[in-house]
């Protein structure tokens, strides 16, 4: 049979594991509030043109790395929204292909796409250093 005094050290290890665990979960806790490095749409801009009766437009803007590791073949998703109604023009993505973005470098891409109106980037895709691929679902609107 157990006595008392091994009833009691049984309780003094399990409080004192049940203690150390919170004390993890708190720091796991604390990490998943950090800010995520991601690569991000920094700045975006939509210029349109009228030449002989045609518009061109033409989107153009710049990606960061916030991440701890090169990023390759970055893809990013982007919506045109009309300005009164609100309603989606046209939606498309733009590849940055053989392009290596650095950590903490920035990259400019460009886009040609058949409506002007408001931006709207959605998702950011990426090949991290560990040939996974990762992504950054931004949803931000950019004013023109």
């Amino acid at each position: 049979m157990f006595n008392l005094r091994t009833i009691s050290l049984c309780g003094l290890l399990l409080t004192t594991s049940v203690g150390f665990l919170s004390l993890d979960g708190r720091v796991a806790i604390a990490r998943r509030r950090e800010a995520p490095k991601v690569v991000r749409v920094t700045d975006v801009q939509l210029q349109s043109e009228n030449i002989a009766g045609v518009w061109y437009h033409r989107l153009t803007g710049r990606v960061r790395n916030e991440t701890a590791t090169p990023a390759r073949n970055v893809q990013i998703y982007y919506e045109i929204y009309d300005p009164t109604s609100k309603r989606i023009l046209e939606a498309g993505f733009t590849q940055l292909r053989n392009r290596v973005i650095d950590r903490g470098a920035e990259a400019e891409f460009l886009v040609t796409p058949n409506r002007g109106g408001l931006v709207k980037i959605t998702l950011v895709e990426w090949l991290s250093g560990d040939r996974e691929y990762r992504s950054f679902q931004q949803m931000q609107e950019f004013p023109q």
